[in-house]
């Protein structure tokens, strides 16, 4: 799933950087923060502490895109059944991490059962369970890499 930035959110704290330049710009020379140091180049750094972070955020999702289209466009599509599915005691972001063993049909080569641990969003728990087909995405180059669908 592609990531998408919200625009919204980023005009903002693009607003944020202008005004804390411009600021820093418009302040005296004397005027210092309260533990003594100068006001412009708190305010300066200050501003490129959020465009430093608004960058990282921008070179993250380009990433993340970058590899989910390399996934969509080199790896190929197959099914699975799954055996088992068990907890691995890990959440992410509230979400568990399962551990999946797959008995995976190969487009070129004959099935094979391969352990898979992925993070499920809890809405999409009913669709990996025990005894059911799903679509996976398979590796090319290491067929034991694989990415539910």
């Amino acid at each position: 799933m592609k990531k998408v930035i919200n625009r919204g959110v980023f005009r903002y704290f693009s607003l944020l950087v202008i005004g804390f330049v411009i600021a820093g710009f418009l302040v005296p020379d004397s005027a210092e923060t309260d533990d003594g140091h100068p006001l412009n180049i708190f305010l300066w750094i200050m501003g490129g502490m959020f465009a430093v972070s608004m960058g990282a955020v921008l070179l993250y999702v380009n990433i993340s895109n970058r590899r989910m289209e390399s996934i969509e466009q080199n790896w190929y599509d197959a099914t699975a059944e799954i055996i088992d599915v068990s907890e691995t005691g890990t959440y992410i972001n509230n979400q568990p991490r399962l551990k999946f063993l797959l008995r995976v049909n190969y487009r070129y080569s004959p099935p094979a059962e391969i352990v898979h641990k992925q993070v499920i969003p809890l809405t999409s728990i009913a669709r990996f369970s025990k005894g059911k087909t799903i679509k996976i995405k398979v590796n090319p180059e290491n067929s034991e890499k694989v990415l539910l669908v």
